[in-house]
């Protein structure tokens, strides 16, 4: 018989109390040998789970520092038959409704949308606000229709899960570097709203950074695309407010009578009507804890930089010379920018006079 079935082994397991041999009608094998055993196999299994689970994400990580999805590269050719396609527009609108119900279990954010217009039957040219990470993945949720998403964050399209959920959805790669790939984009446009597909673009190009106005300049490429294909335009507005988004899909409208200036001018406006519009309602804050002077400077540049840091592949310098500049307004950093080259002497040193600030 086992050892540990004497008495005077009973105490290096967890059931010390067994009767003495002989005084128990339950068989021993029975009494200790199965509690015994389950254990063991419970323990087996459970260090088998935690290897496997160490393995799988091992594996993610390793995949996630590593990956290239070079099989999108296609997306990068300038020839919109070779980049979309009927069936492949069918199968995404299959996909759509699955990829908008996922979509709020992989943000860190909760989207509340606040209103949402009807839309007209077919494709819609949907524009939308950009300043953060979750703004694309809740635009794509307040549309409510298949679309084909215009991107220009190749980083973060090729070395990214990001990529395959994108292409998954829909989506137009644009290097905004290339104009060749910029005039591309918008034939891509105008054949994915040919094979019955919507659009969704961010005409600021580049997140609105800004402390002071509350959007940025605007692309005027949305409009060539919706009079040319005589597609109603859409905009969808968010904001964001600690783990809360905001959403409004607003009312669409027809571009066909304006002209490219009155359509940007309009979509501005309303834009930045919708920002002020949740920005009053959700962020709400005493004068007296507001920061000031530098102040406020570093409160704002650590906001964006907390912003940018959630992005894994955020692309700093491209951000920054590929958004919209127009030329007929002077920023206060175009105003002042000769003065980092001025080289002081008498006849220009009274610009340096403390009494003309």
């Amino acid at each position: 018989m086992p050892l540990f079935f004497y008495k005077g082994y009973s105490s290096f397991f967890p059931f010390a109390n067994q009767p003495e041999i002989g005084k128990s009608a339950i068989p021993l094998d029975l009494q200790w040998g199965l509690p015994f055993v389950i254990k063991i196999c419970l323990a087996t299994i459970g260090v088998a789970f935690f290897s496997a689970t160490a393995s799988v994400v091992a594996l993610f990580v390793f995949i996630r520092r590593f990956m290239y999805n070079s099989f999108l590269k296609y997306l990068l050719k300038n020839s919109p038959d070779e980049t979309l396609s009927k069936t492949g527009s069918k199968v995404r609108k299959c996909l759509n409704p699955v990829i908008r119900f996922a979509i709020p279990f992989t943000t860190k954010t909760k989207l509340k949308i606040l209103r949402s217009a009807e839309m007209p039957e077919g494709p819609v040219v949907f524009v939308s606000t950009h300043g953060f990470k979750e703004d694309i993945v809740d635009a794509v949720v307040i549309a409510k229709k298949q679309t084909y998403i215009l991107i220009g964050s190749l980083s973060q399209i090729f070395h990214h899960f990001d990529g395959v959920t994108s292409w998954l959805n829909g989506v137009i790669l644009v290097n905004r570097s290339e104009k060749s790939s910029r005039v591309a984009s918008k034939d891509k446009m105008k054949r994915a709203i040919e094979i019955g597909s919507s659009i969704l673009m961010f005409p600021e190009g580049t997140w609105n950074k800004s402390p002071n106005y509350l959007t940025s300049g605007l692309f005027s490429g949305f409009y060539d695309v919706a009079k040319a294909t005589n597609t109603p335009v859409a905009l969808i507005a968010t904001h964001r407010e600690g783990k809360y988004v905001y959403g409004i899909l607003d009312e669409a409208f027809d571009v066909s009578e304006m002209t490219r200036e009155e359509a940007t001018e309009f979509l501005k406006e309303r834009m930045a009507t919708l920002r002020y519009e949740m920005l009053e309602e959700f962020s709400k804050e005493k004068r007296e804890n507001l920061p000031f002077g530098q102040e406020a400077t570093d409160y704002w540049k650590k906001y964006i930089d907390d912003l940018m840091a959630e992005v894994e592949f955020y692309d700093y310098e491209e951000e920054l010379y590929t958004k919209f500049v127009d030329k007929t307004i002077t920023t206060y950093e175009m105003a002042f920018e000769h003065l980092e080259n001025l080289k002081l002497n008498k006849n220009n040193a009274f610009l340096f006079d403390k009494r003309l600030i």
